[in-house]
């Protein structure tokens, strides 16, 4: 009930002994305003107005939050900022509704490769033919490759890229991925694991096209093969890589029979799945991380702050995150060779 500026009158006519009617139309107003202060002056003795508790609600409406709401169901990915500048109130006031009343929490987009149907079922045979293999051969004896190209600009920060979804959504196939996108403007940079260490960075300049010569010589018999040689000391090994082109050709294929017997071929290792590989899916991200928000002023610095952070890298965390393959191989198959990160 609104507050009513009669509420003194109505209170010392009532105390005369006047009745409800006869009050109303003394002072020409509606008699269920004068029943309402009757009743307050019954139960508390006056007519004195109760302060509410708390501070009016006055932005926070029913109509606000089913325009919030309606917003959200159209574009999960909307801004808050955004959403607040267009009604005209304060992002704060949006914050709560969305969290308090709407019981909405902010997820990071997840990050996976698109994967077509004949991606998953290709993904789900060799996972089951991987678990099979690795019941054989240890998968701590895999050497796991992989080439990328780092900036000497400074990363993006992906913090705000999120989407507003339920606790019962978070992590259901409605939270989106942000699928990664390579733009090369520096140097590209090869490099394997194992459980028990680490090749060398390989640095290859912008203007050299990895070919299978350049993949032969520099990155397999250069480098790979001398510290195969030392690492594992004639004991067993497996090599892991990719089939881009120059991986896969027959002239490589050649190399890779002659020094690297063993090695995961395309039988057995999925194509689109940097998710099952330890360089894709952990290593590379550690270093972005070591190096982020810095801005290189050549090249020459920028490598020399990915060999320090390669260099920090201990054998405790390689060990922990070659043992997850196994895990990410069996989560592969239960989803059916489909992204399976929010099964882990």
């Amino acid at each position: 009930m609104k507050s009513s500026p009669h509420r003194p009158s109505i209170e010392l006519l009532f105390k005369r002994g006047l009745g409800s009617a006869e009050i109303a139309r003394r002072l020409q107003i509606s008699s269920s305003t004068v029943r309402n202060v009757v009743a307050a002056i019954k139960k508390r003795g006056d007519a004195s107005e109760v302060k509410k508790s708390g501070r009016p609600r006055s932005v926070n409406t029913r109509n606000t939050r089913a325009i919030i709401k309606k917003r959200i169901i159209r574009n999960d990915g909307l801004s808050l900022n955004r959403m607040a500048s267009q009604l005209g109130i304060a992002r704060s006031t949006v914050q709560s509704i969305v969290k308090n009343d709407l019981k909405l929490k902010s997820y990071k987009l997840r990050r996976g490769q698109y994967l077509s149907d004949k991606s998953k079922a290709m993904r789900l045979e060799k996972c089951r033919k991987l678990l099979q293999h690795f019941q054989v051969r240890r998968v701590s004896d895999v050497i796991w490759t992989d080439e990328k190209i780092f900036t000497i600009e400074p990363l993006p920060n992906r913090q705000n890229q999120r989407q507003l979804l339920s606790k019962d959504h978070s992590m259901s196939p409605k939270r989106r991925l942000a699928h990664n996108r390579l733009f090369p403007k520096s140097v590209m940079v090869w490099a394997g694991i194992t459980a028990t260490g680490k090749t060398p960075l390989v640095f290859i300049e912008r203007n050299v096209k990895i070919n299978s010569e350049v993949y032969q010589k520099i990155v397999l018999m250069d480098n790979l093969l001398p510290w195969v040689t030392q690492h594992f000391a004639g004991g067993p090994f497996i090599l892991q890589q990719d089939w881009a082109p120059s991986h896969g050709s027959r002239s490589t294929l050649a190399v890779l029979e002659a020094h690297f017997p063993g090695f995961l071929d395309k039988n057995l290792w999925p194509a689109s799945s940097p998710d099952l590989n330890p360089m894709d899916f952990s290593v590379w991200g550690m270093l972005e991380g070591k190096i982020a928000g810095k801005v290189f002023a050549t090249v020459d610095d920028l490598k020399a702050a990915l060999e320090v952070a390669w260099a920090s890298i201990d054998d405790g965390y390689l060990r922990r995150t070659v043992n997850s393959v196994k895990k990410r191989l069996r989560a592969c198959v239960k989803a059916r060779g489909s992204n399976f990160e929010i099964l882990l």
